[in-house]
């Protein structure tokens, strides 16, 4: 897998336009169009931007591994989780998140 076609991958699981991620980005959406038709790639320091605001390692976005390792990205206040989890997975990780928020906000007002 290319970088664009990674970079496609991502944005297209997040729901995300290219103009929207161009904006969160702070580039143009001609420019995301670019990298993901792979007419041009980004400059190392802008690669990145991109591989933390998705919170992927940079192997992973190069496509040179195909494993989203679980990672916490607290701009975003999400978990990226690994592919090919079953609804029945996705559920339980749900279930243990909302049980481990309780037990958080219990602790909290004992203090």
């Amino acid at each position: 897998m290319t970088f664009g076609e990674r970079l496609y991958e991502l944005r297209d699981k997040k729901y995300l336009t290219k103009t929207q991620l161009a904006k969160d980005l702070g580039t143009t959406r001609q420019l995301i169009a670019m990298y993901e038709n792979g007419k041009t790639i980004p400059n190392i320091s802008f690669f990145a931007i991109i591989a933390d605001y998705f919170g992927v390692s940079a192997d992973y976005i190069l496509g040179r591994e195909d494993y989203i390792h679980l990672t916490h990205n607290k701009k975003k206040n999400c978990v990226f989780l690994p592919d090919g989890l079953t609804k029945e997975d996705y559920k339980l990780i749900k279930d243990f998140i909302n049980i481990m928020c309780e037990r958080r906000l219990k602790n909290e007002q004992k203090h």
